[in-house]
């Protein structure tokens, strides 16, 4: 498929994991991509091995809004319109409410609900989006849909990417800007291996039964996001599609 064809799409999280793989699907598509990490030397390693030509990669903290105002400024200049933005960088632990004070609330809510925003403001102050339509992909979690010990913070910054795209999904529909939201199920990134680590072969049996089809793969989630942000939903917006193998359905 060239479902992305003359378009461009900016990734985030792209050095590693569901950013990786999404920014490699959407190559294969025919996409010119917009790889946005902090490690520059993986960042390059990613862009390199895309298929296709043109791609971009830079370097920037999605959490510091001015970056992102200068990131989206000069890819304006740059690439010119952006048609697409899927959303994939975050971090993720798990800390009981003893030990969740308000600095470590406020870390979490910034690495996803602030950045999300904030990409998304650019998107429209900075006249980056495509006037002829532009589609945004945030990722949330199962986690947001259902309690967990030990994920508060977690789960109030996910299931607040849920509102908040449905919100501006109202807001942004007249400027043709889509926003949708995937909820995955434990994924395995080198972000969830490293606490996966900390599991005994019986809780991870556990975990991975749960998932009535297994754990994720980053790919399955890079599938989902290129749907969400290919043409074949323009009709859709404001909404979660829940990948999780399963996982919330029992």
């Amino acid at each position: 498929m060239a479902r992305f064809a003359d378009r461009v799409v900016l990734v985030t999280g792209a050095s590693s994991g569901i950013g990786r793989a999404t920014a490699t699907r959407l190559a294969q598509e025919g996409a010119r991509v917009v790889l946005v990490a902090r490690n520059r030397a993986r960042l390059d390693e990613a862009c390199q091995q895309l298929a296709g030509s043109g791609h971009v990669a830079r370097v920037c903290d999605v959490t510091d809004e001015k970056a992102v105002e200068a990131l989206a400024g000069g890819l304006r200049a740059e690439v010119g319109a952006v048609h697409g933005l899927a959303h994939c960088a975050g971090i993720h632990w798990l800390r009981p409410l003893q030990m969740t004070d308000q600095a470590a609330l406020l870390q979490m809510l910034t690495s996803h609900v602030l950045s999300s925003i904030a990409l998304t403001r650019a998107l429209v102050t900075c006249r980056l989006a495509a006037k002829d339509g532009c589609a945004v992909v945030w990722l949330s979690s199962a986690a947001a849909l259902q309690g967990n010990a030990g994920t508060v913070a977690y789960a109030a910054a996910k299931g607040a990417l849920i509102s908040g795209a449905r919100a501006l999904a109202v807001e942004l529909a007249r400027r043709k800007l889509r926003i949708n939201v995937i909820a995955p199920g434990v994924v395995r990134t080198p972000q969830s291996e490293a606490y996966l680590s900390s599991f005994t072969p019986e809780q991870l049996q556990a975990l991975t039964s749960e998932h009535l089809l297994g754990l994720g793969e980053p790919e399955d989630i890079a599938a989902a996001a290129a749907f969400l942000l290919s043409d074949d939903a323009r009709w859709i917006t404001g909404s979660v599609l829940v990948a999780d193998g399963g996982l919330t359905s029992h």
